[in-house]
């Protein structure tokens, strides 16, 4: 699915939330921050970096249905936000350098994150199935 381009700025300026199903059947949230990047046949992904094989990566490798929000920072009587459901895969691998990305675009060019000699981590990739909220939508 290919984002429309308000909802492309919104991912990555802001956190978001990311929803995992715990082994019981509960969710399991986790605070995140991501970039979209598109496929080889032109449809939008979102990426999360995670240095550590933390609880969200666990419950993606069992059970690969995400839920994802991202709310704008504008703060009008309908704040915009974003919806989203997707399947995710875990790849090994490339955290530091999304991390980087992401953390210079948050903070600025003078940061220096992920740390030297961190490892490689994980990235989630995850495929958009459906996108809804307000204010921003999918094409």
């Amino acid at each position: 699915m290919k984002l429309e381009d308000s909802a492309r700025l919104l991912i990555g300026s802001t956190p978001a939330t990311l929803v995992t199903v715990n082994r019981d059947g509960s969710p399991q949230v986790s605070v995140v921050y991501m970039v979209v990047q598109s496929t080889a046949d032109g449809d939008d992904e979102l990426v999360i970096a995670s240095l550590q094989e933390h609880q969200k990566i666990r419950n993606i490798r069992r059970d690969p249905r995400v839920a994802v929000t991202v709310v704008s920072t504008d703060r009008t009587l309908q704040t915009p936000y974003l919806s989203i459901k997707g399947t995710a895969r875990i790849e090994e691998g490339g955290a530091p350098e999304l991390l980087s990305e992401l953390a210079t675009a948050i903070a600025g060019p003078d940061t220096n994150f992920p740390p030297p000699g961190s490892p490689p981590g994980y990235l989630t990739r995850i495929t958009v199935e459906r996108v809804g909220g307000v204010g921003l939508e999918a094409r």
